[in-house]
């Protein structure tokens, strides 16, 4: 599997939730399948920016073009190239549901076939029981079955929230290494996460708090420990 990955470039972004403005004036750069990381503490706007990065937030101020798709106006086009892994709340496994059914719901949903759906859980080195609940997997398998069912499809990019939550470092380490491989077949993947993981090289820092600060702060490869 080879995939053509999306890039995005942003400029002076900013959008607005249910109780005001959550990110703003933030501009970043997205490669062709690379991985980047938006990083911050919870109320940052992590989440919110995940989801006007795969067309399902309108943003209210910028630029915004995703693969050379301009945001808002080309939303629909860019939630087919965009795929949320996981986006919370909202866009979840379900603990109830068994591997098997989460599986066949996703080829429902997607069209993907069988063939697809094992190449995607390979990618992310994940071999379970189909018989268990969700629920009953460990956290970065949970984690690791939602991204590579959204890989299945060969989507151009995924967008994965909250990757170290519950995970222990051996979890964390696990969930980045996939999420490494998926780019390894040319997939732009997007993740969030409340700590920088080691070796990131393109990371997104959000500031505290809801629209704490005016800017956030764009590390990119080459200057971290500057």
């Amino acid at each position: 599997m080879y995939v053509l990955g999306a890039g995005i470039l942003a400029h002076g972004i900013a959008a607005r939730g249910p109780e005001g403005v959550v990110f703003a004036n933030l501009d970043l750069r997205v490669e062709p399948g690379s991985l980047t990381v938006v990083a911050g503490p919870s109320g940052s706007g992590r989440t919110s920016l995940l989801l006007a990065l795969c067309g399902r937030l309108r943003i209210i101020t910028g630029e915004l073009d995703v693969d050379g798709f301009p945001l808002p106006r080309k939303a629909a086009r860019v939630r087919k190239l965009i795929r949320p892994a996981r986006l919370r709340p909202g866009c979840e496994l379900e603990d109830r549901h068994r591997v098997r059914e989460a599986i066949t719901e996703r080829r429902l949903i997607s069209g993907t076939n069988k063939a697809s759906i094992e190449l995607g859980l390979e990618l992310v080195g994940l071999d379970v029981d189909r018989s268990l609940l969700i629920g009953e997997l460990p956290p970065e398998e949970r984690l690791l079955l939602a991204v590579g069912l959204a890989a299945a499809p060969a989507p151009a990019g995924i967008v994965v929230d909250d990757v170290d939550a519950g995970l222990t470092q051996s979890g964390r380490a696990r969930a980045w290494a996939a999420l490494r491989e998926v780019t390894g077949i040319g997939m732009t993947v997007i993740a969030s996460t409340t700590d920088r993981p080691a070796g990131a090289a393109n990371v997104v820092r959000l500031p505290a708090g809801r629209f704490a600060e005016p800017t956030a702060e764009i590390e990119m490869p080459g200057e971290a420990g500057r």
